[in-house]
């Protein structure tokens, strides 16, 4: 195994506004969290971006808008893994048109039944599910494999909700067991649809909600993760620090300082 370090973050709901008065006016397209996902890759010499699912907030976003946010996370310089949520559902109305995928140099694992890829020479797999539908039927983990390759990392993304004891028929939708945790026998498993970050790990699998980077109910948070051999995982949260004022908005102008932290930006 070789060391690697993962930034994981879910819930962006790019599209869905962001107007908490004490952050300023932020445009409902609102692109500043790809700012903080570009800066804290670069200043934290992230190998791998995930992203756990509801990277959009709906199906009515434009293609050029879609476009735009691929074609910057496939542009970090590191590889960029995508699943989708409930938010944007993979099914025939999608907005992971596959041109647009392609074109963007993003790994968009979009198999129902489940997709594994192997990075880095096969020294990390990752595996997950694409969500045709937010039901109650949709179960995120079930089915994953066994590990691949005991001298590889072993990572699964996942978006769902997670149910410490079963409920019946009319629990929550897209539900997760600790009992299906633990079977995925991951060394991490990157987990979204809570914005608030939080651990779920069982006996042997590290597992994380990483929370919402942005929004009114949000943990301003993503987990930095740390694939250390002979040690183990190592998780720490960085904060998020968005514009104080202002937004940056879809459009070729816009653009981060990462040398002195500035973010420029256009304001509305």
């Amino acid at each position: 195994m070789r060391p690697l370090r993962l930034l994981h973050t879910s819930d962006v709901h790019i599209g869905g506004g962001f107007h908490p008065p004490e952050h300023g006016d932020h445009h409902d397209h609102c692109l500043c969290p790809l700012v903080a996902i570009e800066h804290l890759v670069a200043a934290n010499a992230v190998d791998v971006m995930l992203v756990a699912g509801d990277l959009f907030d709906h199906q009515r976003v434009s293609a050029s808008l879609v476009a735009e946010v691929l074609g910057r996370l496939g542009s970090l310089g590191v590889p960029c893994v995508v699943i989708n949520g409930n938010h944007d559902v993979h099914d025939d109305g999608t907005v992971y048109d596959p041109a647009l995928v392609d074109r963007s140099g993003v790994v968009f694992l979009d198999d129902h039944g489940g997709s594994q890829i192997e990075l880095f020479d096969g020294a990390l797999h990752l595996w997950a599910k694409a969500m045709p539908v937010h039901d109650r039927q949709f179960r995120p983990l079930t089915d994953a494999p066994l590990r691949p390759d005991p001298a590889a990392w072993w990572v699964v993304l996942g978006h769902g909700h997670y149910e410490p004891v079963e409920q019946d028929q009319f629990g929550r939708s897209s539900p997760l067991s600790p009992a299906e945790i633990e079977a995925t026998g991951a060394d991490y498993l990157a987990l979204g649809h809570w914005h608030v970050r939080t651990d779920v790990s069982t006996e042997n699998v590290v597992a994380w909600y990483s929370g919402a980077p942005h929004g009114v109910v949000s943990s301003g948070q993503m987990n930095l993760v740390d694939l250390c051999p002979g040690h183990g995982v190592a998780v720490q949260s960085l904060p998020v620090v968005l514009p104080a004022m202002g937004c940056v908005s879809p459009g070729p102008t816009l653009g981060t300082d990462l040398n002195s932290g500035r973010i420029r930006t256009n304001l509305y």
